[in-house]
């Protein structure tokens, strides 16, 4: 049960944040109240959404919600591609800062059974458990960062970052452009591609 050591200290820091923050830098709460947020910024509202989606990393910040209203403000094309570049910069620093941590801090935080279970475990499914935890996002996220605790190559880390995050993006961006009232429908509509982009990859693996 030690590996609930790590999505503990991501809320204890959330949690900081609402206590000496929320009142100066409160969260928007729903897609219209992010969308006005947004607009203020005008020009610089990209920038400002990048940040959002990179800083949920560690803060609980809405970067589901600001990649659909992206598709919003800038279309399904220019809102995907920016999502998608800050949800993989964003599964990056998670998966990194994980990785930083080193033997040491993996056996700290899972324990010797635990990290010896993970590293079973992402051998197996760590390809389809990361796609899915970007895709997803908040709190699958976890699957991202706790790969960086085992001993799964970067390599496919990274392509399954790449593949889940690309794909949540444009279908939240798109979604976000037709003004679909739900953008978690977004989500539900990515981890579809991203099953069936993982099946093909596997079927044509299995060719090679």
């Amino acid at each position: 049960m030690r590996i609930l050591l790590l999505p503990l200290i991501f809320i204890s820091i959330g949690s900081l944040y609402f206590v000496f923050f929320g009142d100066i830098y409160p969260i928007p709460e729903s897609p219209e109240d992010l969308l006005i947020s947004l607009k203020s910024y005008k020009d610089q509202a990209w920038i400002v959404a990048i940040c959002i989606i990179i800083g949920d990393v560690i803060l609980p910040l809405p970067s589901d919600i600001t990649i659909f209203t992206l598709g919003v403000l800038y279309g399904p094309l220019k809102g995907g591609a920016l999502g998608s570049l800050a949800t993989f910069i964003a599964g990056i620093i998670g998966f990194y800062i994980a990785r930083l941590m080193g033997e040491k801090g993996a056996l700290f935080l899972l324990g010797e059974n635990d990290l010896a279970k993970a590293n079973k475990f992402y051998e197996k499914w760590g390809f389809l458990a990361v796609a899915l935890g970007r895709a997803i996002g908040g709190p699958a996220e976890y699957l991202v960062i706790t790969a960086g605790l085992t001993k799964m190559n970067p390599i496919k880390v990274i392509a399954a970052i790449f593949i889940g995050g690309v794909s949540s993006s444009f279908c939240m961006a798109y979604l976000g452009s037709q003004t679909s009232d739900s953008p978690y429908l977004a989500v539900l509509a990515a981890v579809t591609l991203v099953v069936l982009l993982l099946a093909i990859f596997r079927l044509l693996s299995r060719k090679v």
